[in-house]
């Protein structure tokens, strides 16, 4: 661990609030936080913005960073500014409860999509997909984007967020809104009421990792971007939880029962995932 490791790891451990004060003593803080959209550098020469290409809607946990790095290694690829934008986010919704958006608020999303001719760009915010108003919205705002989306086993991602660094504030927090991120049949219901099965590609982690050449080669595809290209480094993982919190068993036996009607449901529509692949729902899975 270098020294940014380091002190990202001790400023994690702080109180939520101490952490939320010196952040906006330094600039930062969450997009429309301070009721502004957030702005993007400008446009660099030769280069025009525009709606994304695609967007990454979900999961966290599921090796979105990863499957990210392997988009951007495309030629015909360019990187967005940030992975991330949390354009849409908590305060954006809040800050639009009561009133319809126009294109004059929209519009500051498009500036941070800068790209030379002849390449595609987009970004990949995870959480996306558990706001089920975004998906009308994306669609207003970037109506030929095409939706990307990884599902990992649900208790495997729990166990996964709930082993990054925080404080014990807000582990409880992650605990809590980590469960309830499990549903993915239910979350993607509104993805499906906006988009056809032809503008969303939903992709498993674990077959991902078995088979990363052809999963890419398909992502590829999916984006119209040449799929004989191989990237560098398909294997190298992103962002990887080096160790994790145990999970008692009988709190795991109640994981597996809350997930196991919504596991069923996403399946029959999405019979590509292969529950084979998934350890916990293995029991599941057909001859």
């Amino acid at each position: 661990m270098d020294a940014r490791d380091r002190a990202r790891h001790l400023f994690l451990k702080l109180p939520t609030g101490i952490q939320r004060r010196a952040l906006k003593q330094t600039g930062r803080h969450q997009p429309w936080e301070d009721g502004q959209a957030p702005q993007a550098p400008p446009c660099p020469e030769g280069m025009t913005v525009g709606p994304p290409d695609f967007v990454g809607v979900g999961v966290p946990k599921s090796g979105t960073s990863w499957w990210f790095a392997l988009l951007l290694a495309h030629p015909d690829m360019h990187g967005p500014l940030k992975k991330e934008l949390l354009f849409f986010n908590r305060v954006f919704f809040e800050k639009y409860r009561d009133r319809t958006w126009t294109e004059e608020d929209l519009a500051p999303y498009h500036q941070w999509f800068p790209r030379p001719a002849g390449s595609i760009t987009g970004e990949w915010t995870p959480s996306y997909i558990f706001w089920h108003r975004l998906p009308p919205l994306l669609r207003m705002t970037a109506p030929k984007a095409k939706v990307l989306i990884l599902l990992r086993d649900p208790i495997e991602r729990y166990q996964s967020d709930i082993s990054r660094h925080m404080n014990k504030d807000r582990l409880s927090y992650v605990r809590y809104r980590s469960l309830a991120r499990g549903f993915y049949s239910a979350d993607l219901q509104p993805w499906e009421a906006e988009y056809d099965p032809s503008e969303m590609l939903v992709m498993q982690y674990e077959a991902c990792v078995a088979d990363p050449a052809s999963h890419v080669a398909a992502t590829y595809r999916f984006l119209g971007l040449d799929d004989t290209f191989v990237p560098p480094q398909l294997q190298a993982g992103v962002n990887v939880t080096r160790s994790k919190l145990d999970i008692e068993p009988g709190f795991a036996h109640l994981l597996t029962e809350l997930y196991e009607p919504d596991v069923v449901r996403l399946v029959a529509r999405y019979p590509q995932i292969d529950l084979n692949l998934w350890p916990n729902f293995t029991y599941l899975a057909g001859d």
